[in-house]
Formats: structure tokens, C-alpha cells, sequence
């Protein structure tokens, strides 16, 4: 009997090639949202900048205005004459950076001398001794005037 070991084609189910087609486009459609979300954008910027630094007018007056502050609270007693004298010599290292740049605020009297900036680094050193002596002494008053000084000298 001739033919009786052959057996005719096996034919699937539709279904099959169309899960296979659900899968391939399943993986397409995952690699195209996977490419697009981590593409690199370009950054677009803002119509004017986002900070603009203060004039130095603007910033005289508002050192000016805070020196005025601490020696006020000192009157009043609410700040002891070691404190008056800590704050201003933080106020014109403050100061010192946001007009300059120059990163006053974490530097020793030594760094400080090394920058060149006479004027601020005497002010300081003048400060020192009323912001660490064991005793608390000197004027806030005189204080407060050197470093309005020190902050209408800048340039």
C-alpha cells in the first residue's frame, strides 16, 4: 500500500500567527517608548535668566540695612556683644562674596589676607577680638560704623 506512511501538511490555527504577530509588535512598540523616553532633549531656555545678581547699589543697602539690624537688637539686648560681633563679621564676609564672588564666608583671616582684600580682612581682624575674647567688651557701635564703612567702600 503505497502512501500510507505519508501524512498531509498540519495546519495550525489562525490564532497562532496571530499571537505571534501580537508578540513581535508588543516588542517594537516597547523598544520605540524605551528609545523616545530616554532620547536626549534639547533644553530650552527661559526668556530672561532666572536669577539676576543685585546691583551693587542693592546690595550695599541691604548690608547696610542688616548692620543697622544687629546693632538695633544688640540696644535692645537681644543679642549679647559677642554675638553683635560674630554677626558682622558674617555680614561683611557675606557681603564680600555676593558683591565679589570671593568665597569669604569659609575663609581664615590667613585666607582672607591672601585674597588681597585689605579692606575686609581689617575690618574682620578688627572684629575678632569682641567676637572671641573671654570677656565681653568693646563697642557695637563701633563696630556697626567700620563695617557700614567696610560695605560703602566696596566697589
Amino acid at each position: 500500500m503505497p502512501g500510507e506512511g505519508f501524512f498531509p501538511p498540519v495546519t495550525h490555527s489562525i490564532w497562532w500567527t496571530v499571537l505571534a504577530v501580537a508578540i513581535l509588535l508588543a516588542f517594537a512598540v516597547y523598544a520605540a517608548v524605551v528609545l523616545f523616553a530616554t532620547r536626549r532633549r534639547e533644553r530650552s531656555s527661559p526668556d530672561g535668566p532666572l536669577w539676576m545678581p543685585p546691583t551693587s547699589d542693592e546690595l550695599r543697602y541691604k548690608y547696610l540695612n542688616l548692620i543697622s539690624e544687629v546693632e538695633t537688637a544688640n540696644a535692645r539686648g537681644e543679642l549679647g556683644i559677642r554675638q553683635a560681633h560674630q554677626r558682622l563679621s558674617q555680614l561683611l564676609r557675606f557681603h564680600a562674596f555676593e558683591a565679589s564672588g570671593v568665597r569669604a564666608p569659609q575663609m581664615t583671616l590667613t585666607d582672607l589676607r591672601s585674597e588681597q582684600l585689605t579692606s575686609l580682612t581689617d575690618a574682620v581682624e578688627q572684629l575678632y577680638p569682641g567676637a572671641f575674647a573671654e570677656i565681653e567688651r568693646g563697642g557695637v557701635a563701633q563696630s556697626a560704623d567700620l563695617a557700614r564703612r567696610v560695605v560703602r567702600s566696596w566697589t
